[in-house]
């Protein structure tokens, strides 16, 4: 029975394929236009989302001292072998030591560029995350001489440097304005906040540079680091993970609360006498693009209900109409002694044919929109960088996401037809006669 309301179905939207164009365009344009949406607000989003984590070198960062986050490397020996134990096998744990004051400007050649940032890292730690930077030229490179430099590629061009090039970093010290010589072993492209004046340099290259190598001329390691970063190379931790870790650490180490607002770590007065570490998720770093990031979902969210609305309605009222142009059809169908109920499957079915179809259309359409979208270089867009990969929308499909709301559409569009069926299946011959004269 059922393959029979299949096959009467089919052949019903193929020889009434006029009255039902509108009903399938309506579900192909809402469902290409909700999931182009969605797809590239989920690109932009994770594309500010990985420019953050590398930045902050990763998904969430642990600290002690908050007055200045400068502790001594040593001091974090016990919180690093912890993690190590705790955290997912693969998981990188590394450390950091950033300059964010003072003046720090690069050298080439008599042109120089102010940099907002510069950042020691240990880039043999930390090689999955710079694996995901987008190098116009070359790339990480663990050297023996500890003199890597990355730069961004607006910077570069400042300098008119390349790949394999001599950089003199100038900076403020405790001890007053020193320089280091750096060579150039990758350029990103990041015009972003994060990325155009931010460079990356050998951890030990920032220590000699700081002057924490040697304090007049005894040799003393100084291992100064402002936090530990963790890493997951797999994608972003969910909050029960990171609510999951906070607990284990918990348990060895005196820890702050858990919470997403970094304010509230920097204006807690840290008792003298005791040492307290916080763990600070990525999204308390950056408040005010968390919020952005809630907008351009809430948008998404209004599109996605304005177009169910539109969909379900759309395609509910006017296949009523189509039903009743139907009335002589349905009065022979009774007449030969279909029930009610079957009648509703026979029209249920051709509307779920139609979803079907329409939705896999638009769904492939989609697809090719955001294909041609991501063709397009937008860097010249000034501030946009932000939320490009490699100067491109990357538009994301997250399956799961998609299908919710596919499914949304067929439920809300399904039931809205069977609350419009329900009192014209029960049409009687007679009244189908009638309902023609």
């Amino acid at each position: 029975m059922k393959s029979l309301y299949f096959n009467f179905a089919i052949k019903s939207l193929i020889s009434r394929a006029k009255q039902y164009r509108s009903l399938f365009a309506v579900c192909v344009v809402g469902v290409c236009v909700m999931l182009s949406v969605l797809m590239t607000t989920d690109g932009m989003i994770d594309s500010m989302t990985e420019k953050m984590r590398q930045y902050y070198g990763g998904d969430f960062m642990i600290l002690s001292d908050n007055e200045w986050h400068l502790e001594l490397l040593e001091m974090y020996d016990g919180m690093i072998a912890a993690l190590k134990e705790i955290l997912p096998k693969g998981t990188e744990i590394s450390y950091r030591y950033k300059r964010d004051s003072g003046d720090k400007s690069l050298f080439f050649e008599g042109v120089s560029v102010k940099q907002r940032s510069v950042q020691g890292v240990d880039f043999s730690l930390e090689k999955a995350l710079f694996e995901k930077f987008n190098f116009v030229e070359g790339g990480i490179e663990v050297r023996e001489s500890h003199d890597t430099l990355l730069l961004s590629e607006p910077a570069a061009k400042k300098l008119g440097v390349h790949i394999g090039d001599n950089v003199v970093l100038l900076m403020d010290t405790p001890f007053g304005q020193n320089t280091v010589t750096l060579v150039v072993t990758g350029i990103f492209q990041d015009s972003s906040v994060f990325g155009m004046y931010t460079s990356y340099i050998d951890y030990q290259a920032m220590k000699d540079c700081m002057g924490f190598t040697q304090v007049e001329n005894d040799i003393i390691k100084f291992n100064v680091i402002d936090k530990i970063c963790v890493y997951y190379p797999n994608g972003a931790p969910t909050k029960s993970e990171i609510a999951r870790v906070q607990a284990e650490l918990e348990k060895r180490f005196d820890m702050f609360p858990l919470s997403y607002d970094k304010t509230k770590w920097q204006d807690y007065d840290v008792p003298k006498d005791k040492k307290i570490f916080a763990l600070i998720p990525l999204s308390a770093n950056v408040s005010d693009l968390q919020k952005l990031s809630m907008a351009l979902r809430a948008i998404v969210v209004l599109i996605v209900v304005m177009l169910v609305i539109i969909i379900s309605v759309g395609i509910s009222s006017t296949f009523r109409v189509i039903v009743l142009k139907r009335a002589v059809e349905s009065g022979t169908f009774r007449a030969l002694g279909m029930k009610p109920k079957g009648l509703m499957a026979l029209y249920f079915t051709e509307i779920l044919l139609l979803l079907v179809s329409g939705s896999a259309t638009g769904f492939a359409a989609s697809l090719a929109i955001a294909k041609f979208a991501s063709s397009y270089n937008l860097s010249f867009i000034s501030g946009f960088d932000l939320f490009l990969t490699g100067g491109h929308l990357a538009p994301v499909l997250h399956f799961g996401e998609a299908a919710f709301l596919l499914a949304v559409i067929f439920v809300t569009t399904l039931g809205a037809v069977l609350f419009t069926l329900r009192k014209l299946v029960h049409i009687s011959p007679v009244g189908a006669l009638a309902t023609v004269a």
